[in-house]
């Protein structure tokens, strides 16, 4: 899957053709924005005669679904995109105003700027973080992320171990190992806010489901 994004520093109607263009001749494109307001702001949008849809709005005149073919992300936030990508097969997403709240995203799929100021990427991640979140990433990605209690209580297991034995946790890094592991919707993000927490002082419970031999194997990396 393509993915792509451009910076709020374009007009929305020069970013609307940079997707365009970068869409080329894939006979499906979608425009999907936040809600009903926010595609009429730019009223202009409704003469492209592009399907367009809403990501919360269901009883919005654009009601277009987009599960196959080229998005055009409008303006959307990163839960958005992730939820929209979980649920879709699209062959490429172009995110409009993408900007440093998007970095985690920017930064996993390595995705192509086409116009304005490029955001910066998020620091790559130690070797004993990236081994934990691949430790760790089997059930999540295959299951719901972190909605089962036991993938949750793993996390927090690992998360506080590296973290009592001198690693530091950026929560934006590891959004940025989740999204790249497969992690579904916004696990990733619920991941970097377990982080949040534990830097924050918070003692989060947990059961041990990880061997500690294991744990010390990642921290040593």
């Amino acid at each position: 899957m393509r993915r792509a994004y451009i910076s709020p520093h374009v007009d929305l109607q020069t970013s609307y053709r940079l997707a365009k263009a970068w869409a080329g001749s894939d006979s499906k494109i979608t425009i999907v924005g936040s809600n009903t307001s926010a595609l009429e702001a730019s009223p202009w949008l409704a003469q492209t005669g592009l399907p367009m849809g809403t990501t919360s709005n269901r009883h919005s005149r654009y009601t277009a679904q987009a599960r196959t073919g080229i998005l055009i992300a409008w303006c959307l936030d990163l839960v958005e995109i992730l939820n929209i990508e979980r649920r879709s097969e699209l062959s490429g997403l172009v995110v409009v105003r993408g900007h440093k709240s998007h970095s985690p995203w920017i930064t996993a799929h390595d995705a192509d700027l086409l116009g304005g100021e490029p955001v910066a990427r998020v620091p790559e991640a130690s070797p004993a973080i990236k081994a934990m979140v691949d430790g760790i990433s089997l059930l999540p990605a295959l299951n719901q992320g972190l909605i089962d209690s036991r993938e949750r209580s793993m996390a927090v297991q690992a998360l506080t171990y590296m973290r009592s034995h001198g690693h530091t946790l950026f929560p934006d890094q590891l959004a940025v190992e989740a999204i790249r592991h497969g992690w579904p919707g916004t696990s990733p993000l619920e991941l970097a806010d377990l982080a949040k927490q534990l830097n924050a002082g918070k003692r989060l419970r947990f059961s041990e489901r990880l061997n500690t031999s294991v744990l010390a194997e990642w921290a040593s990396m």
